[in-house]
Order: C-alpha cells, then structure tokens, then sequence
C-alpha cells in the first residue's frame, strides 16, 4: 500500500512543477497529501516534532489574531498548507511517514537531473517548446521554477562526484553538474545563482574544515577553471546579463523588489509581534497593488523571509528560523552524518539565500515549497538517526 501511496504522492507533486505534464484541481490535489497522510498515521502512529509546534500556533495566532480580507481565502490556505507540510514536513514522524518522504526525496532528486538534462537539450532541438514569457522554463512551469532546481542538481552533482571512487562515474557527474550549471545561467536568475554559490561553497567548507590546505587548493582550482573556461560558458549568462542591464536603468539590481519589500517591513513594523495573518496582508500598508490578485487571494510577497515577518510577525519567524538554522548548524557540526549531511546542509542554505528573493515559503501551490519542506524533512530525520533526539509522541 505504501508504494501505491508513494507513486501517487510523487506524480501529484510533478503537476506543480512539470509543465503540461497533468492538471489537478486544488480539491484532488491537496486531498492526496491529506489522504495519504492519515492513511499513513493511521497506520503507524503519531510522533510529533516539538520544535516546530511553536510555528503551527503562529499561523493560528495570526489568523486569530487579525481581521482578515475574505477575499485572501485564508481557511482555504490554511487547509492546503498544512495538508502539504504535514504529508512531507517535519511536523508528524512516524516510521512509515519517514520512509515515504525518504523515497520521496530520493527519487524526486533523480527526476530533477534528468528534467534538467532534457531540457537542456531542448533547448537547442526545440527551444520554443522550453521557453514561455518567462524566458528559458525547460520542461518546468517557469524559469524560477527552473532556476533553483538545476541549482539543486549542481549540488547533487557534487554530492554523487564525491560519493564515487570510480574515475569514470566521477567523469560523468561533473558532466552532469556543467549541464546543470549551465541551464542555470540560461534560466537567468541571479538570485539561484548566488544561492547555488553560497550552497557550493557551504558544501566544500564543511567537507575540509580540518583541512584548510586542501580547501584553499580546491577552491583556487575551481577559480581557475572557471576563468579558464569563461570563454565557453559565458555565452549561456544573456538572460543574466539582460536582467541585469535592465535592473541597472530601473534604478538597481533589486529595484523590481524595492518596493514590494518596504510593503513587508511596513506590515512587520505595525503589526510585530504575530502580524498581519497567515498568506496575506494588511491592505492599510500595501504600497504594491499588483502584487495581490483580488479573486483569487493570491499574494505576490517577493521574499520569504520578509513574508514570514510580516504574515505571522517575530513569533512565527522565530519558530521557523531557529530550528531551520540550528539544522544547518548542526549539519555543519556534524561530519558523522557525512556527505549526506553535506547536499542536505549546501540544499538548505541553497534554500535560505534563494527565499530572500522569492516569497514560496507558505505557497502550498508552489513546487519549491514542496521540496523545501521535503528537504528540511529529510534534514530532521538525519539528524535525528545521528543524535538519537527525542520527540513527543501521542
């Protein structure tokens, strides 16, 4: 039974991210998490994480809290929300949850290189059928949908480069990871960019802290082929390059989001403490109308971290950020949870830098969401394995 659920779990998380690959109607869509997960509590027992009860009553508090706008839907997105991040967040563990998610995590990292890998070949045999209004979008809905992802792939490229010994599955993963790379420079957002980077970078430190010889000489290499090879890869950065030159007449590099985040700080500095409600905002300090679509209660917040201060104010930040981080550090901490607590610390802080930009981090709907809370899941359980933590069970 757990492989039937598993199958339709993993191929209903695809409709979100896959483009004209299934449509699903929110009601089936998020009746499959909830399904599934009560089949699976059911089954095997509830064991709650503590550490995140804190964030659960945050988005209560926030909703009580606060006189809401009808037309944000907030029930509505309560209920998809949590019917998600219950199915795949840290929130409830059992054995049976564990295993799905892990078998979610795995394979969903498998389909993701080979997505990128078609869709860079796309690119050159059909390109109009990888490109949409948002530029370069492979076999994904959208390029910054795209863009994290090959993001993603890189640091699992590195992952599985350091997990072999053999010289010829090390030669075929570095191919994997320029493929990678360079479907991120063509998606052209310097936001996954720089996130990809940090992550790159968090993975290498943490694999030789003890070694500082060894991680300048790796780093010193990875410069110079990167200037060495400039020549073949600098082609692929147009789209970056565009949106750059276009940010730099706009008035800056962020200036598209200038104004959408004063919105957030605004909220924050009003309402501090629980803020403005769960996935919406306070219409009294909204300076960005195009950000909110009226008949659907969608909200455009243009930063997750800005989102959670101003949605659910410093109580439920807090309750997110301390464990998000303490995992980070933790995984960074740790080298008994070895190369995997290396890609699942490097996808964290891929997360972390790329949600100052991009407002996913309560959108049900999203599919980064999805993986960022299957991710963070998946951190939990390694740690968990290594440190012998204990959580509440009922």
């Amino acid at each position: 039974m757990e492989k039937i659920l598993f199958w339709i779990v993993f191929l209903a998380s695809l409709t979100k991210c896959v483009n004209h690959f299934l449509i699903l109607p929110d009601v089936v869509y998020y009746g499959i998490y909830l399904g599934c997960f009560s089949w699976l509590l059911f089954r095997g027992g509830m064991v709650v994480n503590k550490k995140y009860l804190f964030f659960i009553s945050a988005v209560f508090f926030s909703i009580w809290l606060n006189d809401i706008p009808a037309f944000f839907k907030v029930p509505a997105r309560v209920f998809a929300f949590f019917s998600l991040v219950f199915m795949v967040g840290p929130f409830f563990v059992n054995d049976r949850l564990n295993g799905i998610r892990r078998l979610l995590f795995i394979r969903t990292l498998l389909v993701l290189r080979w997505i990128v890998l078609i869709s860079f070949l796309l690119k050159f045999v059909v390109p109009a059928l990888v490109t949409n209004r948002s530029g370069f979008c492979g076999l994904t809905v959208h390029s910054m949908v795209l863009s994290p992802l090959a993001g993603i792939c890189v640091l699992y490229g590195l992952y599985r480069f350091h997990l072999t010994e053999k010289w010829q599955e090390r030669y075929k993963e570095s191919a994997y990871m320029c493929i990678s790379f360079l479907v991120l420079l063509l998606s052209g957002s310097r936001g996954a960019l720089a996130a990809t980077v940090v992550g790159f970078a968090f993975f290498y430190i943490r694999l030789y802290r003890h070694r500082m010889g060894k991680l300048l000489q790796t780093g010193l290499f990875i410069l110079l082929l990167a200037v060495s090879t400039s020549t073949l890869w600098w082609p692929y950065t147009e789209r970056l390059r565009q949106k750059t030159e276009s940010s730099r007449k706009n008035g800056g590099a962020a200036a598209t989001r200038e104004r959408i985040w004063q919105d957030r700080i605004d909220e924050f500095t009003a309402f501090p403490l629980f803020g403005v409600g769960f996935a919406s905002y306070n219409l009294d300090y909204i300076q960005s109308e195009n950000t909110i679509n009226r008949q659907s209660g969608t909200v455009e917040p243009g930063t997750s971290w800005l989102f959670l201060l101003s949605s659910l104010g410093l109580y439920g930040f807090l309750s997110f950020l301390l464990p998000f981080a303490y995992n980070i550090y933790i995984l960074y901490k740790k080298l008994d949870t070895g190369l995997n607590g290396g890609l699942l610390g490097s996808m964290m802080v891929l997360f972390s830098v790329h949600m100052l930009i991009e407002g996913y981090i309560t959108a049900s709907g999203a599919y980064l969401c999805f993986f960022l809370w299957l991710s963070l899941s998946e951190s939990e359980q390694l740690l968990q394995q290594t440190t012998n933590k204990k959580f509440l069970s009922v």
